[in-house]
């Protein structure tokens, strides 16, 4: 399939409802991937939260110094690399043969609930599934799908918007749990031994549940990692530290919302929400949490009001007048009084510049 005859639009809707349906059935539907699961014979444990799920790990592997671990996170914890009970390996040493590892500690990008399948993209490790006898899965509890065919748009919509590809590079699908095939020097046979490889899943809760409790943040649980609205995001492309959908999910878990913290990295452009492949309404979700902020402390109502004035950016048309209008609004965040005033456009937004594009030939 050619990407150029795809139509986007009516992809990004089917994915929107796909999510819709999953993150609003979730419990139930966690319930039946842990049981289909344990069906097959995986191991499935529940964690909340980073400390549990590092003392988990620490439960289930044996106490004793050096236990060979291959990791495959984005993020691990630092828990596992202070201790002297765990030995990080690296990946080519074990593909070489230049040394062995008893675990693999990976992370699932998706797992399907009505099949019992985890999802793995693109993995360091994904020659060393059948090569190391433990495997721990880590899944976030947002990041399951109901159907093969919504997987389908994932995958499709993830990779074109970070690839430009229509599929991934690599996928692997966990359907069971499977044999490690290994050559017993040792034995006169030729024949290699087969014993089954040990699959726990940690199903990761890591602050979802609480942001499921308000019926419009858990929209923000519909992202799937594509990373395309910090791409476009002009403040972390002057920053390059918080991406508009980490904003939502990070301030969710301030039970105090941290409305600075949004001022100071968000500016709604609206720019995320124009290219979000599930149509996450970011800037929705940025106005939300200022309003629970609002709530809970009272006083902020100024902070609606520069937003308000940030849309007027978009129809300064002098380089004087947008100097004068930025120092007076934004001068004492540095931040953002820096990023515009390094600006030789007169425009932020991607939705007006389209619209205004013949006015400004």
């Amino acid at each position: 399939m050619e990407i150029s005859q795809v139509d986007l639009s009516f992809i990004r809707t089917q994915a929107n409802t796909a999510r819709h349906d999953y993150i609003e059935e979730m419990e139930n539907k966690l319930i039946a991937f842990d049981r289909r699961m344990n069906e097959k014979g995986f191991k499935v444990y529940w964690v909340s939260d980073e400390n549990e799920l590092t003392d988990l790990v620490f439960d289930l592997i044996p106490q004793t110094p050096y236990n060979k671990f291959c990791f495959d996170l984005a993020n691990t914890p630092e828990a596992f690399r202070n201790t002297k009970a765990i030995k990080p390996i690296h990946f080519a040493d074990v593909e070489s043969g230049a040394a062995s590892a008893t675990y693999l500690f990976t992370q699932a990008d998706f797992a399907v609930v009505e099949t019992g399948t985890l999802v793995l993209l693109n993995k360091n490790s994904k020659n060393l599934l059948n090569r190391i006898p433990k495997i721990f899965v880590l899944l976030d509890i947002s990041k399951l799908v109901n159907r093969p065919e919504d997987l389908e748009l994932f995958l499709y919509l993830r990779s074109f918007y970070q690839e430009g590809n229509y599929l991934p590079d690599d996928v692997k699908l966990i359907n069971h749990p499977f044999q490690l095939v290994e050559k017993d020097i040792a034995s006169q046979s030729d024949e290699p031994t087969k014993q089954p490889v040990q699959i726990s899943i940690f199903l990761y809760d890591n602050g979802v549940t609480h942001i499921m409790q308000d019926p419009v943040l858990r929209e923000s649980l519909y992202c799937i990692d594509c990373g395309r609205c910090k791409t476009v995001c002009p403040m972390y492309e002057y920053a390059k530290e918080h991406t508009p959908i980490g904003i939502v999910r990070d301030n969710c878990l301030h039970h105090a919302h941290d409305t600075e913290h949004i001022v100071k990295n968000a500016m709604l452009c609206g720019n995320c929400d124009q290219v979000c492949p599930v149509q996450i309404p970011i800037s929705d979700l940025i106005l939300r949490e200022i309003e629970l902020s609002r709530q809970q402390h009272g006083g902020t109502s100024h902070l609606a009001k520069t937003f308000e004035r940030r849309k007027k950016l978009n129809k300064m048309n002098g380089a004087l007048r947008r100097h004068f209008f930025t120092k007076h609004i934004y001068g004492k965040n540095k931040m953002l009084h820096s990023y515009f005033k390094q600006q030789n456009n007169t425009f932020y937004n991607i939705t007006w510049l389209q619209e205004n594009a013949e006015d400004d030939k």
